[in-house]
């Protein structure tokens, strides 16, 4: 095996040991999910079921929150203070929940890839392959680090921020207010000193393990997105040179057949590999484009509207964190529809016109598939590419303007 192929293979590992990094605290590994039903993964999986119930809970308080809101009268500013925090709840929970009913196809897909790299072992990767996929990985690991920082930031901020405030207010009254992160109705009263630990460490949980339920598949679409990408690109090259120069070609032996055989074999792959991707994400997709609409909307009018700093920093990483996320799973899925386009310029670039007639066939089958191209979709409504991430910020902008007309009035 080549030190090359050695190389993709180890870099393939060292980012799924990175994705498992972001799973494994909320309760979720990828060996995991290939157990028969959907109970008997919960079954193992017994610390996401737990997370799972646990955020389940900080749902149901935050929607009685909300209910007893608009009952009671709270201020618009108040109302739309939680919205965020409820939308990301519901963003996770679903998505965690998608990720572990196609759990076999998660395996399947990464086995897949690991497939490609094995049948990939026999051509040595030029210079230029290499420093594609590493520049492939440098993309890979500024989107994870990125999200990271940001996550490292906002989260200990909505934590900081009820102390910071309950510190700011015994300084100025004297007396001790204690208020929460987040806006949850318990059937207790958590302002009490005795009940307080209990609501604040319940909601610190919820909030960490909807961040990762959110991030950690994703992370893994990244990954398997980024050696699609180069998978396609090695497959180009290879399309490309499928012919040799200057070889009469009715000299070519059956060894020649047999590439262009590998080549189409790995193309299919290739394409399966990116169905599996569409199946196991569509859903989840959807629910993003529509939340991440939501989720910038709301949290750039919670930015513009509150007054107190403390609360405007931890909002602004909610809202730095919306862009990002939704930007890099555009950003992946417009990779894919450009190189898996580009297939079919490689089969027309390939000498295919000093080639005999059964090869051209395959060819022109290989061209005209590719004029298709693989693609992500948010369950066939749109495709993920940067046009659904402008019209996501479209979208956002105009209901902000409509929630800050109505504000104003």
């Amino acid at each position: 095996m080549s030190r090359e192929r050695n190389c993709e293979t180890d870099l393939f590992d060292e980012a799924i040991r990175k994705v498992q990094a972001y799973l494994k605290p909320i309760g979720l590994q990828i060996d995991y999910l290939s157990r028969r039903t959907i109970w008997k993964r919960l079954r193992v999986m017994w610390l996401f079921s737990i997370n799972t119930l646990w955020i389940i809970t900080s749902i149901c308080s935050q929607m009685a929150w909300l209910i007893q809101g608009v009952v009671t009268g709270k201020s618009f500013i108040q109302l739309t203070n939680l919205a965020p925090c409820l939308v990301f709840c519901l963003q996770s929970n679903i998505h965690s929940l998608y990720f572990v009913k196609h759990g076999r196809k998660v395996c399947d897909l990464v086995q897949a890839i690991r497939t490609l790299q094995s049948m990939t072992a026999e051509n040595k990767l030029k210079e230029v392959d290499i420093q594609f996929l590493k520049s492939q990985m440098k993309m890979f690991y500024f989107a994870v680090n990125s999200l990271t920082i940001i996550i490292a930031i906002g989260v200990p901020a909505f934590g900081i921020s009820p102390l910071i405030t309950i510190a700011v207010n015994y300084y100025s009254t004297g007396e001790i207010e204690l208020v929460l992160p987040f806006l949850l109705l318990y059937p207790f009263d958590a302002t009490d000193i005795r009940f307080w630990p209990i609501a604040y460490i319940h909601q610190m949980w919820a909030a960490v393990f909807a961040v990762l339920g959110v991030l950690g598949p994703y992370f893994l679409c990244y990954a398997c997105s980024a050696f699609i990408v180069f998978q396609f690109h090695v497959l180009q090259n290879n399309l490309e040179n499928v012919i040799p120069i200057n070889v009469n070609v009715q000299l070519m032996d059956e060894d020649f057949k047999k590439n262009l055989l590998k080549i189409i074999d790995r193309h299919r792959i290739l394409i399966e590999c990116v169905d599996l991707m569409e199946f196991i994400y569509t859903e989840s997709i959807l629910l993003n484009v529509v939340m991440s609409t939501l989720l910038i909307c709301l949290t750039g009018f919670n930015v513009m509207t509150i007054k107190d700093f403390t609360l405007v920093v931890p909002f602004l990483e909610f809202l730095m964190m919306g862009f990002a996320q939704i930007y890099f799973l555009c950003y992946y899925g417009d990779m894919i529809m450009i190189y898996s386009m580009k297939v079919s310029d490689a089969a027309y670039n390939c000498q295919w016109y000093r080639a005999e007639k059964s090869i051209v066939k395959y060819l022109m089958i290989i061209s005209t598939r590719a004029r298709k191209p693989c693609k992500m979709t948010a369950l066939r409504f749109s495709d993920v590419n940067f046009k659904t991430f402008t019209k996501i910020l479209s979208s956002s902008w105009s209901y902000f303007a409509l929630l800050t007309s109505l504000y104003r009035e």
